[in-house]
């Protein structure tokens, strides 16, 4: 189980088997996407929110906020699979993943916490590449691995 800074439980869709999808490389103490996420929780930050998030993005409620793109990256980076895109109602683009046939969406609480439902199909895979496009968005995926190698180093 794992909790945001003021305490509520946080979850991530495809939890329930998020043990069973291993990292690429072994070299490092996480080994699973579920090892995976503690750390994110400790990682995300302000600076990592997409920029239209950063005004009011609360950590210690919410860390999942805004942080879609540089996450489904990461994950792809670190496990594999693919990167897909949806729209979400209300406007906006949402990314998350698809690993050994199962979506993985490690930022899906975003969404939960104020009851916007998320549908993963349709969908559109994109490349590894189509995030780092962006120099903003490169910009905070690597601040964000910066962030993960320490803190998985401490």
């Amino acid at each position: 189980m794992h909790y945001t800074k003021s305490g509520r439980p946080i979850h991530y869709y495809g939890e329930e088997t998020a043990d069973q999808i291993i990292a690429l490389k072994k070299n490092t103490s996480v080994e699973t996407l579920d090892d995976f996420f503690g750390p994110l929780l400790e990682c995300w930050c302000r600076e990592t929110a997409y920029p239209s998030s950063q005004a009011d993005y609360v950590y210690e409620n919410d860390p999942t906020y805004g942080q879609c793109a540089i996450t489904a990256t990461l994950v792809c980076d670190v496990f594999g699979g693919t990167i897909h895109k949806i729209k979400v109602k209300g406007g906006g683009t949402h990314y998350f993943n698809k690993i050994n046939g199962q979506y993985y969406d490690l930022t899906r609480d975003q969404f939960d916490l104020y009851r916007i439902p998320i549908e993963y199909e349709p969908n559109q895979e994109i490349g590894r590449e189509y995030c780092g496009q962006n120099k903003n968005t490169k910009m905070r995926f690597d601040l964000l691995k910066q962030r993960i190698v320490a803190y998985i180093r401490k």
